[in-house]
């Protein structure tokens, strides 16, 4: 590198901190987002549990006033009320669901027949099918009761019903699967997402905010070349997407760490966080990212050297996003253990499926190669697109 570039970026670098939204943009956003959104999601899903779990509101339309009803109204937390229309109430909120129980519900029982009920409940409701859960295991409970009362009429020993025991080991911890899953489904989106979006601000700045501002033109006519203040340009644009991928990182840390987070802040282990994501991994991803970003970067500013002025140039932007958004969330159901290949072929989808498997503990160089191959053409390619935008007059000049 040159002396001159070094120059430019220096300069550039300097003109991008002068300005408080470069700021914003590149280090608070990314190091608070994480921490902020995880730590909301955390608290809304453990509260939308909790509420549930200790407010159970339900009706029962019990005809015979049966053994079952009682028993159901007996347990924890449950709130019967009444309704005059279920199915309304249920799709209001008011009740998460019903449990309907026929008049000879006891009588069949007791004649050691098979007795129907009703549940109605709404399985878009996440908060209904929660109640629907706790329902269906206490009428689990209610049903082995019966069976265990007429085994014993029999003097039939009540473990004959039970051939086999399960002993389950999970090779995560019980607490940490949920995070972990929810980690790998939702970071790789987040982090490629802001991998776009971290450089835009500067990208835009450095490129149609010179000429906006009229200082294109004699920058233009200094000693430095061309192609050094593109470079010197890029760089500047590089670094502030190393600063913010490094704030991304940080944030992610704080969201893992984080108290009543959706990842439960869980501490001490495998390496660095409390669902395992390891320091290999995290650097592994930090330069994944880094050089996701200097692709963008690289794009956006030849977007921007092409566009008019700032409102042109988001407009060329916001088809970018979808471009990013589509592979992106075409991925983000995938489980990291069986990924096809052909996924690491695909733009932006690769770095998410390398991320999740990261994230999942999985390293498999073969992928991680594909994709860091495919990372390394997109910078290239980026590049010389944007060399090619500098070197046109009819697009450096074009107002």
């Amino acid at each position: 590198m040159n002396n001159t570039i070094i120059t430019v970026s220096k300069k550039e670098i300097k003109d991008l901190f002068r300005d408080k939204k470069t700021m914003i943009m590149s280090i608070l956003i990314p190091l608070l987002l994480f921490p902020v959104i995880f730590g909301v999601l955390g608290k809304s899903m453990s509260s939308s549990k909790d509420t549930v779990q200790n407010n159970l509101k339900i009706a029962i339309v019990d005809k015979g006033d049966s053994s079952l009803g009682k028993f159901i109204k007996a347990q924890k937390n449950i709130k019967v009320k009444t309704s005059n229309n279920i199915k309304s109430d249920i799709k209001s909120g008011k009740l998460y669901l019903a449990v309907e129980i026929p008049k000879n519900f006891d009588e069949n029982v007791g004649s050691e027949n098979t007795s129907d009920i009703k549940i109605t409940y709404d399985n878009s409701s996440q908060d209904s099918e929660t109640a629907n859960a706790i329902i269906n295991s206490d009428i689990d409970v209610y049903s082995k009761t019966v069976v265990n009362t007429r085994l014993q009429k029999r003097n039939i020993n009540t473990s004959i019903l039970s051939p086999i025991k399960v002993d389950k080991t999970t090779i995560v911890n019980e607490g940490d699967g949920a995070s972990k899953m929810i980690l790998s489904m939702l970071l790789p989106l987040m982090l490629v997402l802001y991998s776009y979006a971290g450089p835009l601000s500067a990208a835009i700045d450095l490129g149609v905010g010179e000429k906006e501002r009229g200082t294109l033109e004699p920058l233009l006519t200094t000693r430095a070349g061309r192609l050094s203040l593109l470079w010197g340009k890029f760089f500047a644009i590089t670094v502030v997407g190393l600063i913010s991928t490094i704030a991304s990182l940080a944030g992610i840390l704080i969201a893992i760490k984080e108290n009543g987070g959706a990842f439960g802040g869980s501490a001490g282990i495998g390496a660095m966080t409390g669902i395992g994501i390891s320091a290999p991994s995290l650097v592994i991803i930090g330069i994944l990212i880094v050089f996701l970003t200097m692709a963008f970067g690289a794009l956006e500013l030849a977007i921007s050297i092409y566009a008019r002025s700032f409102k042109e140039a988001n407009t060329y932007a916001s088809p970018l996003m979808v471009l990013v958004i589509i592979p992106a969330y075409a991925t983000f159901a995938l489980d990291a253990k069986n990924i096809p290949l052909m996924y690491f072929n695909i733009p932006i989808a690769n770095v998410v499926c390398v991320l999740k498997e990261l994230i999942a503990g999985i390293y498999n160089y073969s992928h991680i190669g594909i994709t860091a191959g495919w990372i390394l053409v997109y910078v290239v390619a980026c590049i010389l697109f944007a060399r090619f935008m500098f070197s046109k007059e009819e697009v450096i000049f074009r107002t």
